[in-house]
């Protein structure tokens, strides 16, 4: 049996071999022209952003105004040397009026911050009613009655303290005018002769504009 089918098996071979040799090979297909070379560019890496936050600090006020320059409405305004003038002339028109904690008006009665709004808010220059920030704006003057201008304001503390507590309206001829809560009262004072307090410090929240205008003498 295997002599006879042999010759057959071994032809069969033969013509499947002969097949796969003459059949085409598959190719994929190719496009014309030059082989094509990849552009493709490798992207660098991003960097780690490394921008330190820096904490915002908040500005003095002195700082805040001092940027701003001078301002109707507020510290550092520019006032002419009559609206200066009538700043003292107020300011003496409430001699008298007496001393009640947070007040700001003649009726129902001033402390010593608030008669300092009182007065400068007549000409538009709005000041807090609080000594302790009226002592941050402005500029510093010398603690010298030599030094100051009307209409300068002098802060001061307890004797055994630091913290504002009180605050005064320079007036000239060495004077100021305050509400005083021991004298129940807004009152003149010579600067020198104070003593129910220390004398912190000076502050000019107005600028005189002395610049005359034109024709004037």
């Amino acid at each position: 049996m295997i002599a006879t089918h042999l010759p057959r098996f071994l032809a069969t071979g033969f013509v499947a071999l002969l097949g796969a040799s003459v059949a085409p090979a598959q190719q994929s297909p190719r496009a014309s022209g030059p082989p094509m070379v990849s552009t493709r560019v490798k992207a660098p890496a991003l960097k780690r952003d490394t921008t330190v936050r820096i904490r915002a600090v908040t500005k003095s006020p002195v700082k805040a105004l001092e940027r701003r320059g001078s301002n109707p409405r507020g510290p550092f305004a520019r006032v002419s040397e009559v609206q200066r003038d009538s700043i003292i002339e107020n300011t003496r028109s409430l001699l008298g009026i007496r001393y009640q904690w947070a007040g700001e008006t003649p009726e129902r009665g001033v402390d010593c911050s608030g008669l300092v709004k009182y007065v400068f808010a007549k000409l538009g220059i709005a000041l807090p009613h609080h000594a302790a920030d009226l002592a941050m704006l402005g500029e510093s003057v010398a603690k010298d009655t030599s030094e100051m201008r009307p209409g300068d304001l002098l802060v001061f503390s307890k004797l055994k303290s630091k913290r504002i507590s009180h605050v005064g309206i320079y007036v000239g001829d060495g004077m100021m005018i305050h509400a005083s809560s021991g004298a129940k009262q807004v009152v003149e004072t010579p600067v020198l002769e104070f003593r129910s307090a220390l004398l912190r410090g000076v502050r000019r929240v107005i600028t005189v504009d002395s610049t005359k205008a034109p024709g004037s003498k």
